[in-house]
């Protein structure tokens, strides 16, 4: 007597469970199309500068993987931190190796050179 009824609810549970397995489940345009990002393994540092080098541009390994960590910056939002860190970094250089030299302020000569 009552069978439309279960016909049409197993219609709709059918329904019901496909939509929430395509939502679980289905490539969506608004996920990210970036990879997870992860550690950088010298692996991929070493096969990237091969590749760059059959192109013609030689780099090294250790800027590949500075390559790399600044892309995980960007993807990440936090670029401007990645480049203010490296701009403080390489205004620090010239203090420390005048440091070294005994000089005080970079910008001034030594008492040899004047």
């Amino acid at each position: 007597m009552d069978m439309p009824f279960y016909f049409f609810f197993g219609l709709l549970g059918l329904a019901a469970g496909a939509l929430v397995v395509w939502l679980l489940l289905a490539d969506h345009p608004f996920e990210a199309s970036e990879p997870p990002i992860g550690p950088v393994d010298e692996v991929e540092a070493t096969m990237l500068a091969a590749a760059m080098a059959e192109r013609g541009r030689n780099v090294d390994e250790e800027t590949v993987v500075d390559l790399i960590h600044l892309h995980n910056a960007y993807v990440e939002g936090r670029i401007r931190e990645e480049l203010a860190r490296a701009a403080a970094s390489e205004a620090a250089e010239p203090e420390v190796a005048a440091s070294e030299a005994g000089l005080e302020d970079p910008t001034l000569e030594s008492p040899e050179q004047v």
